[in-house]
């Protein structure tokens, strides 16, 4: 479960095939676009790809500065103080991921109301609203994303410096976020990908949690065969 580029590919994909997701990026876009409903969320090809482009591309600069701070931190506290002990940190972050991706846990995670109030204000700014829209909503809660976020940045704070930190967390924005200029730009229509992504959003979704679960497990076996 090193960090990849493949990692965090994967982790984007799987989380971009989940409907809640990309239905809550549509229905921002719904405002850029001028469009009430997230289905009518694209006026004409280049304005609705660069639109989805855009956004997807602020998220991930969002992404990006959190895998830097989080890599900062480790590196000044988690992997001087704790040194190999820190895998004793990312196992439990991963079973508790795991598990939410099993359903086992559920939480119950609320969006960011006044984030959430901003996408109307900002949309009038076009395509530097855009922008900032998307910058605005890396920090947004999104029920179905934010446990593998926390996995991610968990491992990025104890296992990379601060330019892979950086790196690899814009990866997993573009990743997590690539289908929706296609979406939003007509390619694909929202109701054709749901169907056609939710069965195998499910399956990829418990085969995550299980693979999570076994690599958390993993990390903590040191420690379980001191106390066992």
């Amino acid at each position: 479960m090193d960090l990849t580029i493949l990692t965090v590919l994967l982790a984007g994909f799987v989380i971009s095939i989940e409907p809640c997701a990309i239905t809550v990026d549509l229905l921002i876009l719904g405002y850029i676009l001028g469009a009430e409903h997230a289905e009518n969320a694209r006026r004409g090809f280049a304005k609705g790809f660069l639109a989805g482009l855009t956004f997807i591309f602020g998220r991930s600069l969002t992404y990006a500065l959190m895998g830097g701070l989080v890599s900062f931190v480790g590196s000044t506290s988690i992997r001087v103080y704790a040194g190999s002990a820190a895998n004793a940190i990312i196992g439990p972050i991963l079973v508790f991921v795991g598990l939410i991706m099993l359903d086992v846990v559920h939480l119950d995670i609320g969006g960011n109301t006044k984030i959430l109030e901003a996408r109307s204000k900002l949309a009038s700014f076009g395509i530097f609203g855009t922008l900032l829209l998307g910058i605005l909503f890396g920090i947004a809660i999104y029920p179905c994303s934010t446990p593998v976020l926390i996995a991610l940045l968990s491992m990025v704070a104890v296992k990379a410096n601060i330019a892979q930190g950086m790196f690899l967390m814009f990866l997993y924005g573009l990743a997590l976020g690539a289908p929706l200029p296609f979406i939003a730009s007509g390619v694909v229509s929202m109701k054709s990908y749901a169907e056609k992504t939710k069965g195998a959003g499910i399956l990829f979704k418990k085969v995550a949690g299980l693979i999570l679960i076994g690599f958390g497990v993993y990390y903590l076996l040191p420690y379980l065969s001191e106390i066992l």
